[in-house]
């Protein structure tokens, strides 16, 4: 995985340490701005604010397009300025951002704000469509990621971090001999059987989303590294269709409404992206998915500066509209090879009478 890529790597603990040293090397580039900003999605993960605050860079959240996870651009335009050091482009469960048109935007206004492409919920499945044009992009090896290693992360830089910025990544911790235990457990808990017992405990809170502070950046262990490419041998070899079923269920009564989902930015899909007509079929459906522990989410189910946790720490420019509307319709459904056919036929059956 090392000659994978052709930009430097820097290989870390996770993928919110990969986008805040991305942030704090651009912070770098700007000596003379007193209190940069980047900008954030008004719908995204709060692991974003999370490496902004690290960086000590101010997140200012953007609303997003209609039926669509993009920036809203005539928002964005509205709010770019030279005190942006950063945009955070994300790559929402394999539909890219319009990474062209943002680089259009930030030459058109004449600044030098720098583009972060984070593929957190993304990897490339072959060499071929690892080729990037961003100055910065970002993997995660989370728990849920494409290649999970239940921790890690990956920051691919156009040119060398500064040498203050790299001596941020501090020296791996000792890995926990129950860490390989921990893994065989997880994808266990994959099967749709199991999640149905554990979405069904109260206490739980599966899919719950909240703020969780970064407190510091290490580099990436060695039992992790060494699962990386093995790893990722399965993840280029396995392939399914199952998107194609539940696209093909949703079209059923228009309940699908992600606009950008049949377009040339969606490749790969880390989970199927469902965005319903309504709030009232989303929540019906939602309910009659998770009763059935068929392994449905609502995944962030507010826009970002409502989510528990994040508090003041995100400026909002203008309201979030259209990210309130997306959380209130949105639902995400598994694709992993852990989907059975008969599982599959159940969510199929689901969406065709919702």
């Amino acid at each position: 995985m090392q000659d994978f890529f052709t930009m430097h790597s820097y290989w870390v603990d996770s993928g919110t340490s990969a986008l805040a040293l991305a942030l704090m090397d651009a912070r770098e580039q700007f000596p003379g701005v007193q209190q940069p900003r980047a900008i954030i999605p008004g719908y995204c993960c709060p692991d974003l604010v999370a490496a902004c605050v690290y960086a000590g860079i101010e997140p200012v959240a953007i609303d997003i397009s209609v039926n669509d996870p993009t920036y809203d651009c005539e928002q964005l335009r509205a709010h770019l300025d030279d005190r942006v050091v950063a945009i955070i482009a994300v790559n929402f469960l394999g539909i890219a951002e319009r990474l062209a048109d943002l680089r259009q935007l930030i030459e058109g206004l004449g600044l030098r704000a720098r583009l972060i492409e984070d593929n957190a919920q993304w990897f490339p499945a072959q060499k071929s469509e690892a080729i990037f044009e961003s100055d910065y992009v970002v993997f995660s090896f989370g728990r849920g990621k494409p290649l999970s290693l239940l921790g890690g992360g990956l920051l691919l830089a156009s040119t060398p971090l500064a040498s203050r910025v790299s001596k941020q990544i501090e020296p791996s911790h000792s890995v926990s001999a129950l860490l390989p235990l921990k893994m065989r457990a997880y994808n266990w808990l994959l099967t749709p059987q199991l999640y149905l017992l554990l979405n069904r405990n109260p206490l739980l809170h599966l899919g719950r989303t909240v703020y969780i502070a970064l407190e510091e950046i290490l580099a990436l262990d060695h039992f992790r590294a060494s699962l990386l490419k093995e790893n990722f041998h399965r993840y280029s070899e396995r392939f399914t269709n199952i998107g194609e079923h539940y696209s093909s269920a949703a079209a059923v009564g228009g309940l699908q409404q992600m606009m950008p989902l049949e377009s040339a930015r969606a490749r790969r899909l880390l989970r199927y992206p469902l965005l319903c007509a309504s709030v009232a079929r989303r929540d019906k459906l939602l309910v009659r998915l998770q009763r059935e522990g068929l392994g449905a989410t609502a995944m962030y189910q507010t826009a970002i500066d409502a989510i528990s946790g994040v508090d003041g720490r995100v400026t909002v420019p203008a309201a979030l509209d259209n990210a309130c509307d997306f959380a209130q319709r949105f639902i995400s459904l598994p694709t992993h090879d852990g989907v059975t056919e008969y599982h599959r036929e159940k969510i199929v059956a689901l969406l065709r009478t919702a």
